[in-house]
This record gives structure tokens, sequence and C-alpha cells, in this order.
């Protein structure tokens, strides 16, 4: 849009937000009106006056707002505007009734199945406003359900009480008869005002070319607009925000969207506050004022907001020199996943740009300490530097910045963590020393790096009912941010307490909807939990130790298998505790070919303390034990991965020749690296880096 020039006057903003709660709440309409308040507001888009939020200010959201409300805030935005002489941009967003031939409601109470008389006549409300002597003209954006039918009948326009010398801008979300979804109208202004339009001028408007853009990018329903100008002198045309992408382009110490709302709850509290919107405004203020105020416990948070965001600017400037080139949606939700960005962040759409991942890894960190404020940066940072840098090798600006930041150790330390960056779930089965499973504890790794955790409540249900569904819950927790992440679970390992290992074995259980064993879709490892929760009585450290003696033990020894116990052996607890007491601890894998006939529970868990890595039956007994101890043997090297693919081949029936059907009869608890690196972390202890490790113990 051409000819119009920057406003010399204020220019006023409402956005309504009209939540319901319960099955006819909207996902995303909080959002979407914050975001569009944001742009509207930002003095290098929308240029309007922030009030913020509440029955006063320019931002109105919530749940059964009422129409007294928002009939309030409509007649003070009005009223501001006709005493400034300048603009208002409406925007409603919620849900809409009515429309097919009669007005548009806007719901207002918090449901729809209230009447008509609890919600707004849009079409009289707009009719009313825009015919209010003073304002300069109305822009409404009406982002509902039939919301073309909020468009005002031609007599308030031409025969109202301005007699047709009035302007008005409707832009709706849908057509009359047809619904809106997803708050898209909402979202997608949103993001052409932030990004503006090329070949648009220098504004942007209510026009043909806008709602051309729009509708090439929303396509569940058919955005339209209408403009009416009967104004009989000529003036500024009404315009939504300037274009970003003309000449004048953004001001490059205008603060983003995180940052404006993270300051105006910073700024909120103190007097002289309003209207700051750039990081030049905010140090103006600052350095406008008193000494003893600076000292003030409020000022000094804004002081370190201000801090913060140098360390964002910076880390943006880096990270485009470094990557820009390289950078692009799918690549930063990978990277925001792997440096445990919420889901909500990863998922969302638009995809946040590079500037809004950093600041939201900076400014939604708590301020307690520097050190941990910087802790999502630096995965943030690591996790680009590797799914982008060969070999995980760090470009010079990289390591330059780091070593300025302070964050060098860190950032490589995160580097070694991702290394392969297979992604893995992990499953403990929480007893809490008792006799029951109580929750299920669940970890998303990506290389030994934890990026999310959860837990998942057993529930009091009778038998084993509460602890499946508490592990489907974990995987469909772990499923929903892997595939925001575009990745794919295989490995998953579950850790059980000793008296579960006596039940079916986890890859037996029926965990997926309650119907599919949970190993014929994921590669599952049994792990003992006693290097988490040892038994009473076992020093955490003293199982660790035996851990990590085992791996050592596998790494100097050529050994061909596990130490097998025979029927003698076993013949007794006490026989077993005097063979165990002459035996280093960690010193072998233990292998059990045939069960004995009692006290095997109390014999596991004196084995698992010796040594948390062990082979017995699947079933209690094979019919031929020499056949399974030689296939165990052979192929030793590439366990535990062979017997995944022995019990999965046996599950489809489809045993070939040379296929190691032997090893479809083993049950084992496994430990190796990857555990053992897991397990200390959550002892908070350090541990040996991947690539300490040699090949078997990482089978």
């Amino acid at each position: 849009m051409r000819g119009v020039a920057a406003s010399a006057v204020s220019r006023h903003v409402l956005v309504v937000g009209a939540q319901c709660s319960g099955a006819e709440e909207l996902p995303g309409l909080e959002a979407a009106a914050r975001r569009l308040h944001r742009a509207l507001v930002d003095p290098d888009l929308g240029a309007c006056l922030d009030r913020g939020e509440g029955e006063t200010g320019s931002l109105l959201v919530g749940t059964a707002l009422g129409k007294p409300a928002v009939e309030k805030a409509l007649a003070t935005a009005v009223g501001r505007a006709k005493d400034d002489g300048g603009p208002l941009i409406l925007a409603l967003l919620g849900h809409g009734m009515g429309g097919c031939g009669g007005p548009l409601y806007f719901v207002t109470s918090g449901s729809t199945q209230d009447g008509a008389i609890h919600q707004l006549d849009v079409p009289s409300a707009i009719g009313t406003a825009t015919n209010e002597t003073g304002p300069s003209g109305l822009i409404a954006v009406v982002d509902t359900c039939q919301a073309a039918a909020s468009l005002v009948n031609p007599q308030s326009a031409t025969a109202g009480l301005q007699q047709g010398s009035l302007r008005l801008s409707l832009l709706f979300a849908a057509s009359a008869h047809l619904p809106a979804w997803d708050m898209n109208l909402s979202v997608q202004l949103a993001e052409l005002l932030e990004n503006g339009m090329p070949n648009a001028g220098e504004f942007l408007a209510v026009d043909d070319q806008l709602i051309k853009e729009l509708r090439s990018r929303i396509r569940t329903q058919e955005p339209g607009g209408f403009m009416f100008d009967g104004a009989p002198t000529s003036g500024e045309s009404l315009w939504l925000a300037h274009n970003v992408r003309a000449g004048v382009r953004r001001s490059a110490d205008s603060l983003s969207s995180l940052a404006c709302e993270r300051l105006h709850k910073l700024l909120n509290p103190l007097q002289g506050t309003q209207g700051i919107n750039s990081r030049e405004q905010l140090e103006g203020w600052l350095g406008g004022l008193e000494p003893e105020r600076l000292g003030h416990t409020a000022v000094q948070r804004v002081v370190e907001f201000k801090r913060d965001l140098g360390v964002c600017a910076l880390a943006v400037t880096v990270l485009e020199e470094t990557f820009g080139d390289a950078l692009t949606d799918d690549l930063l939700r990978r990277a925001a996943a792997r440096a445990g960005f919420p889901l909500e962040v990863v998922v969302q759409l638009p995809c946040p740009s590079l500037r809004d991942m950093v600041e939201y890894a900076v400014l939604c960190q708590s301020a307690v300490a520097p050190a941990g404020q910087s802790r999502t940066l630096v995965h943030f940072v690591a996790a680009l530097a590797h799914l982008i840098s060969p070999r995980d090798v760090l470009p010079r600006q990289l390591t330059v910045w780091a070593a300025k930041s302070g964050v060098g150790t860190a950032l490589n330390s995160r580097l070694i963590e991702l290394s392969g960056a297979t992604p893995r779930l992990v499953l403990v089965a929480a007893d809490d020393g008792g006799e029951d499973v109580v929750r299920v504890e669940a970890s998303l790794l990506f290389g030994s790096a934890v990026v999310h955790t959860a837990e998942f409540p057993c529930g009091s249900g009778p038998g084993p009912g509460a602890l499946v569904s508490a592990l489907d819950d974990a995987l469909g927790w772990a499923l929903s941010r892997l595939a925001a992440a575009g990745e794919r679970l295989v490995p998953v390992d579950v850790s059980v307490p000793t008296f579960l290992l006596l039940d079916s074995p986890p890859e037996e259980w029926r965990v997926v909807r309650g119907r599919r064993m949970l190993g014929v879709d994921y590669d599952v490892t049994t792990r003992w939990s006693g290097l988490l929760t040892p038994p009473p009585g076992v020093r955490l450290d003293d199982m660790l130790h035996a851990g990590s003696q085992l791996l050592s033990s596998l790494q100097t020894k050529a050994q061909s298998g596990p130490s097998w116990l025979d029927s003698d052996d076993l013949s007794s607890v006490e026989t077993l505790q005097e063979l165990l007491s002459r035996r280093r601890m960690g010193g072998c894998v233990w292998g059990v070919s045939t069960l004995p006939e009692n006290d095997f529970d109390l014999m596991l868990e004196e084995l698992l303390i010796h040594t948390p890595a062990l082979i017995w039956p699947r079933h209690g007994s094979v019919y031929d034990t020499r056949a399974l101890q030689d296939a165990v043997a052979e192929h030793w090297q590439s366990l535990p991965e062979k017997l995944l693919r022995a019990f999965q081949e046996r599950l489809e029936n489809s045993l070939g020749e040379g296929s190691p059907g032997h090893l479809a009869d083993i049950r084992t608890t496994w430990h190796d690296a990857h555990w053992q690196d897991f397990c200390q972390r959550r002892a908070g202890r350090a541990v040996v880096a991947p690539q300490d490790v040699t090949p078997k113990e990482q089978a």
C-alpha cells in the first residue's frame, strides 16, 4: 500500500481473546491473542500504544470474560482514540455463533450454549464504534467462525451518526456460513506483521494484496476483507503495521514478542515505564533514574534483564554468522528438542525463529544463578553444532564465543554427551522400597544427554494393570516429543526391581495400547534398578563401584561368555553366598542355565548385588543347556542385540537357517556403559566419556 505517511497521532488497539471452558476450549487462543497484540504494539510494527493486559488495558484474555467487561473495554479503547484523534484496531478472537443470514455473536460468556443475550453483537458493536466522533477510523480483525457475518449493515455505515463520514476496514477469518480453525487468521496475520511482505510498500493494510497472501497461507478456511472510506477529507489511510521488508527496516534494538512480554512483567510495578518497547528506550529510562533507585530489587531485575538481552543479541549474531546458510525450521526444531525445550515450544506454528529460540533459552530460565541461566543456551548451541558441524568440531566463531562467555567447558561436555545422539527412552519402575511399583520415571535421552524427564504414577488399581497404564502413558509422552523432533524411537531401557524380574520379561509386557508386547515394536533391554535404588543394607556407592568394575573386567579380559553356575553352586542361598564371597564384585557376568527349585528370588538378588548383569532361562528351564551356553558364547560380543533379534524372530515364527534360536530362551539384566553412565548421572557423579569405552561395553 502506497501513499500513506507514518502516523503523527497516537494509535490504539484492543485485542480480546475470549476463551471457553471444557470441550469448547480453543487450543492456542491465548498464545495467538498475545502474539497478535505484541505485533500491534511493537513500535516498529503496529506502533499502537501498549496499555498492558486487563480490563483497562489493550489486551483482554480469559475464560468467561462476560459481555459487560468486553463492552466496557471497547468503550474505553474508543474513548482513548476519540481523545487522541487516532485510529483504533480491534481484534476479536474466540468462538462465533450466528451468521448464515443473521449477525455474528462473539461468545464472551465462556460457553456457546449460552443465549445470544449473553454475547456481543459484533456488527452492532463495530457500527457503534465506527460512528463515534473523534477516532480517525477503525480496523476490525475478527477471528471466529462465520466471521464475515460481523460486517456492519449499510444503514450503520452510511446513515449512522456519522452519516457515512467514517473509515472502516474489516478482516474476517471465514465466510458467514463456514467455520474457522486453529486461530489461523491471528497466527498468520501476526507472522505477516512480524516478517513483512515483499513488494507491498511501506505499510500493510487490509487490501487485496494482504488478503491474497493470507489465503495462500490458510487452506482450512476462506479469509476475506472489507474496506469502507466515506471520510470527506483526505487524511492518513488505515494501516495495520509498518512493512519491515520495505525500505524502512525494523530497528536493530527493538524487542521481540517474548522479550517484550518478559520486560513488561518486570516494568509493571515501576512507575514511568509505559511504552518501553526497545533496548534504547530501556537504557534511556535506566539512565535517567536517581542513583538511590538503582539499588531497589525491582530495578535490579530490570538491569539483569537488560544484561540478558545483550547475551541473547551476541549469541544470535554468532550463530547467524556461523550457521546462517544452513538454518531451517526443521533443524531449529531438532536442536530445540535436543536442548530440552518444552514440547509446546518445539511444535509451535509457525516455527520460532533463531532469535526466538535463543531468547527462550535465556529469558525463560530461572535467574537464580548465571550458570543456571546459560545452561539451556549452551545445550541449544551444542545441539546446533552437533547437527550441522562435521564430527562435532566447533567452528572458530563458536569457540571464541564460548571462551568469552565462560561456557567453553560446558559446551564441550554437552557435545560429548550428544555424540551419536541416538534417541533412547529409559523407563524406571520405582517401588520406593515397598512390594509394589508406585510410579514410572521416564527419561528421554539423545546420546547420553538426558533432555526430558517425567513421572507417571501407577495409581491404586489392582494387579499389573496400573503399571502397564503408566508405562503406556510414558511411552506416549516420549513419542510425542520425538515426533516433534522428527526422530524415531527404537531402544527402550526398562529398569525393574528384583521382584519384578521373577515375573514375565518387560519385552513381553503388553504395554502398547494394552495389547501389543513392548518388545515387538521396540528394542527392549532389561536393567536392574539396584544401581538407582539399592536393596536394603547395600550402599549406592558399592553398587556403582560393582557396575564400574564389571565394565573394567569386560574391557581388560578376553572373555568368551559369562561364568556359568551349576546346580551345586545353587544348592542353597548359603552356598551361593560363600561362593560369591571369594569372587571379586563385578568380576564377571553370571550365567544360570538351570534354575534352582527353591529360593531363586533370594539368589537372584545376591547375584545382582555382586554384579548387575545376569543371564538365566526365559521360562524356568531349557531343553539343551549345552546348546544354550554355546549360543551365548558364539554371540557374546554382540549381546544383547542378538537376544533382541532372537526374541522378535521367534515371535514372527520365521527362524531361518543360521538364526540364533537358542538365544530366544535367554533372559538377562544387562549392564553396559550406557546404563552405568545413566546411573552415575542420577547419583550426581562424574561419568566416563562414551569414547573411552570399548566396543564390548557399547554392545
